[in-house]
């Protein structure tokens, strides 16, 4: 539904959260992290031999959707700064939505990393820095990224509450650029690998940021449509509308990234790599969810005059992005440590000379829908206990 705003009236308020959706949604997501707490202690206790990764592909679901959450985090709360940096009050209403939802999300990726080390119990060492770490590593380096960037979406937040203007500027742009190191140094763990060719790439970092703010942008315009629908909210539909524009041209700068990438690993003589990547097992992956779902399919219902100025095909064009995205990191995770190394060129290839295979297994799926459903129970929640929505007084609500 559509109404005209007057952002300088705006107040915010608590989600009531009484009806019996939402009991029925609540139950439904604590259910779902009960399965996935069922699924952690089958992998604690009996070992990672219960995922689907192996000695040859190593990183499994946890650590794709770890350097994924980590992505939508950044992005959403980079398009934050639309309003608390850049003072584009038009995107006042949603603003508050997005950093929360970027809270949430490295809160499930810093959760998807714990879980992925056989001892979760020991992952407070991350945190010890320049004690027990190699800060020379670039695992180390994230460590301090990732936990400054929680801290710092936290305070970014409190300060939004008070609404203190000018401390909560200077706090954006401290968060703006502290989500912008984080997701490129979550690329440099990737693109500064030289023994692995198809992560090594010197724009991998620039690369991360992009689809960061990619997925970031279309999870967001999700959010909006359904946080408003569902909790009876009018808003200005034009919102999604001047977003989808920007999400067009972050996709059309994505691709084109994404393209010298691959250029540039089929000009050396040792294109082995790529050629894989494209034609190989896993091409599937690369050609269907990361060109097609995440590239191809937004960028033509953006384009066509018809479809983008239809609200549901804009929907569509967010979802397919989301999705494709996911696909984007499956296709650098899976493929890239499945991909046989030669190790002895001539003689043997890869740990025992074959492609490496990987497929989630149910505990990995379990533990996978728990955190989503953890994600989306505290969401839910926050929406309940914290000043989040907006509401206009000239719409009486």
């Amino acid at each position: 539904m559509k109404t005209e705003f007057d952002v300088h009236k705006l107040t915010f308020s608590k989600m009531e959260g009484r009806s019996s959706h939402f009991a029925i949604l609540q139950w439904a997501l604590i259910a779902l992290c009960l399965i996935g707490v069922a699924g952690f202690f089958i992998m604690y206790i009996v070992g990672h031999n219960t995922l689907g990764s192996s000695s040859v592909v190593p990183w499994g679901m946890p650590i794709i959707l770890a350097i994924y959450l980590i992505g939508l985090s950044a992005g959403s709360l980079i398009l934050s700064s639309l309003t608390y940096v850049f003072g584009k009050e038009q995107y006042r209403p949603i603003a508050r939505l997005a950093v929360f939802m970027a809270l949430v999300l490295i809160l499930g990726a810093m959760l998807g990393i714990v879980l992925d080390l056989g001892r979760p119990e020991k992952s407070w060492r991350l945190f010890a820095f320049f004690v027990m770490n190699n800060m020379r590593s670039m695992f180390a380096i994230n460590g301090i990224l990732y936990g400054g960037y929680f801290l710092i979406s936290l305070i970014y937040l409190s300060f939004i509450f008070a609404e203190n203007k000018k401390v909560t500027k200077i706090m954006g742009i401290v968060a703006v650029s502290w989500a912008s190191l984080v997701h490129m140094g979550t690329g440099a763990i990737f693109g500064f690998i030289a023994t692995r060719p198809i992560f090594y790439s010197p724009i991998k970092p620039l690369e991360f940021l992009s689809a960061a703010m990619v997925s970031g942008l279309a999870l967001l315009i999700l959010a909006i449509y359904f946080v408003f629908k569902f909790t009876g909210r009018k808003y200005d539909q034009d919102i999604i509308f001047q977003l989808s524009r920007l999400l067009l041209a972050l996709i059309a700068f994505l691709t084109l990234l994404v393209f010298i990438d691959k250029l540039t690993h089929f000009y050396p003589p040792h294109r082995d790599a790529v050629i894989w990547l494209l034609t190989g097992p896993f091409a599937w992956i690369f050609w269907g969810l990361q060109i097609v779902c995440a590239y191809v399919i937004p960028m033509i219902i953006l384009i066509n005059p018809r479809t983008r100025k239809s609200l549901k095909w804009v929907l569509t064009a967010a979802f397919f992005v989301v999705i494709g995205i996911f696909g984007e990191r499956f296709a650098l995770v899976v493929p890239g440590t499945a991909q046989p190394l030669p190790l002895y060129p001539g003689q043997i290839e890869g740990t025992w000379g074959m492609a490496g295979t990987f497929f989630p297994s149910p505990v990995e799926l379990m533990v996978s829908f728990g955190i989503f459903a953890l994600m989306g129970l505290i969401f839910i929640m926050g929406l309940k206990n914290l000043e989040l929505l907006p509401v206009s007084d000239d719409a009486g609500e």
